[in-house]
C-alpha cells in the first residue's frame, strides 16, 4: 500500500518574455503553442484557473503571476510511482513542476532526501531533454531568445539541467488518521489554518476538498519564492562584482556595459514589485487566507524587504560608479584644456626667439638678452619639458 505525495519543485527554464510588452496571457500562450507544440514529447495546454472577477473561483492576478501555460511531458507517467506530472510555466525563466509521487504509506518510513533525489532524477531524465530543445528554438518578440537574456543568467546548463531549486512535499490526510499521526514527518509547522499545516518543506492538507485552492496558492507561492530568491542571489552576486571593481580604475571603463545591465535589472525589479502587490490584492476566497499563511510562514515580506535594500544598495553603487566615471572624464578634459593652454607658452617663446634674431637690442636689457645667451634648441626643449610637467602635475592633482 502506498501514499501519494504532492511534489512542488521550482525549475529554471529557457522561457522568458519582455514582461512589460505583454498584452494578456493569451498572447503568451499563443507563442508557446506556436513554437513548442512541434515537440512530440510535449503537450502545451492553457492554464485552467479562472482569472479576473466573476466568482470566488476567480483570482484577478497580474499577468506575471499567471501561469502562461501547462506543459505535460508524457515520459513522467510511464514511471510506476508517478501518477501525474505537469509543469506550470511562468515568466522570468521559471516553472513549477508538480508531481504526484507514490511513497511508503507509513509516514514514519518516508525519507525526504530519497524523495528529493528521486524527483531530481525524474526531472533530469524527462524534462532536461525537452528544455534543451526549447533553448535551441528560434522565437520572436515579445519572447526573448535565451542567449539574449539581460536580467537572468543565459547559461545553457543552468537553464536546461532541469534540477529543482528545491522540493516541497505535501501529504493529504487519510480519513482514518489524525493530523497528529503526521507530526514526526512534518518536522515543524511554520503556519497553520483550518485545513493546512504548512511547514518549511513538508505540509499536510487536512481536508481534501480544499486541494484545488491549496494547489493554486502552492504553485503561485513557489513561483514567487523562487523568483525573489533568484533576484536576491543575483543582486548579491552583482553587488560583489561592483564592490570588487569599485576601486580599480582600470576596469571602470569596462564596467559600463555591466552598469547598464544592472540598471535595467533594478528597473525590472521595481516592475516585479508592482506585480506582486497587484497579485496579492487579486486573490479571492479561501485562497486569500492561504496566501497570507504562506506569506507569514515563508517570510515574503522580509524577503521583499531584503531585495528592496539590496536594490537600493546596488543603485547607490551604480550612482557612485557613474560619478567616478564622470570625474575621470572631467579630469581628462580639464587636463587636455590645460595642455592646449600651455601650448601658448611655446608659441610665445618661438615669437621671442624670432624677435631676438630680427631686432637690434644692444642698448636695452630684457628678456631678449636671456634668449640671446641660450641656444634656441635648449630654450625650446626646456619650454616643452615645462609644459609637460605642468600638464602632468595638473592631471595628478586634479579632483
Amino acid at each position: 500500500m502506498s501514499l501519494d505525495l504532492e511534489i512542488y519543485a521550482p525549475i529554471n527554464v529557457p522561457i522568458n518574455w519582455q514582461s512589460e510588452q505583454i498584452i494578456d496571457n493569451e498572447q503568451r500562450f499563443s507563442l508557446l503553442k506556436k513554437y513548442f507544440s512541434k515537440i512530440d514529447a510535449l503537450e502545451v495546454k492553457p492554464n485552467a484557473w479562472p482569472m479576473g472577477y466573476g466568482s470566488l473561483d476567480h483570482d484577478n492576478l497580474s499577468i506575471l503571476y499567471q501561469p502562461a501555460a501547462i506543459f505535460y511531458i508524457a515520459g513522467f507517467t510511464t514511471e510506476p510511482d508517478v501518477s501525474h506530472a505537469s509543469l506550470y510555466v511562468y515568466d522570468s525563466c521559471l516553472a513549477i513542476l508538480h508531481l504526484r509521487l507514490a511513497v511508503d504509506a507509513d509516514v514514519t518510513n518516508i525519507d525526504d532526501l530519497v524523495i528529493s533525489k528521486r524527483v531530481e532524477a525524474l526531472s533530469t531524465k524527462y524534462l532536461s531533454p525537452i528544455l534543451k530543445l526549447l533553448y535551441a528554438l528560434k522565437t520572436e518578440a515579445p519572447m526573448i531568445q535565451p542567449n539574449a537574456y539581460k536580467f537572468f543568467n543565459s547559461d545553457i546548463d543552468e537553464l536546461t539541467n532541469a534540477k529543482p531549486l528545491w522540493i516541497a512535499r505535501m501529504a493529504i490526510q487519510a480519513d482514518s488518521l489524525t493530523s497528529e499521526h503526521y507530526l514526526d514527518w512534518l518536522k515543524n509547522i511554520d503556519a497553520e489554518s483550518e485545513f493546512l499545516h504548512l511547514g518549511s518543506g513538508n505540509s499536510l492538507l487536512t481536508k481534501a476538498q480544499y486541494f484545488l485552492d491549496v494547489h493554486r496558492i502552492m504553485v503561485m507561492s513557489q513561483f514567487h519564492a523562487a523568483l525573489m530568491d533568484r533576484i536576491e542571489d543575483l543582486l548579491k552576486d552583482n553587488l560583489k562584482k561592483l564592490n570588487c571593481n569599485y576601486y580599480d580604475s582600470k576596469t571602470l571603463t569596462s564596467l559600463s556595459s555591466s552598469v547598464a545591465s544592472q540598471q535595467y535589472r533594478n528597473d525590472h525589479i521595481e516592475y516585479i514589485n508592482i506585480q506582486v502587490s497587484a497579485a496579492e490584492a487579486g486573490v479571492q476566497g479561501k485562497r486569500r487566507e492561504l496566501l497570507q499563511q504562506f506569506s507569514q510562514a515563508w517570510g515574503f515580506n522580509q524577503q521583499r524587504e531584503r531585495v528592496s535594500k539590496l536594490t537600493s544598495l546596488t543603485q547607490g553603487r551604480l550612482d557612485r560608479l557613474s560619478q567616478d566615471k564622470l570625474r575621470q572624464q572631467n579630469k581628462v578634459i580639464q587636463t587636455l584644456l590645460t595642455f592646449l593652454g600651455s601650448l601658448g607658452l611655446i608659441s610665445l617663446v618661438i615669437d621671442l626667439i624670432s624677435m631676438e634674431s630680427n631686432t637690434n637690442h644692444d642698448n636695452t636689457f630684457g628678456v631678449l638678452d636671456i634668449i640671446e645667451l641660450a641656444a634656441t634648441e635648449n630654450i625650446l626643449s626646456f619650454t616643452i619639458i615645462f609644459v609637460i610637467l605642468i600638464t602632468l602635475y595638473f592631471y595628478k592633482n586634479h579632483e
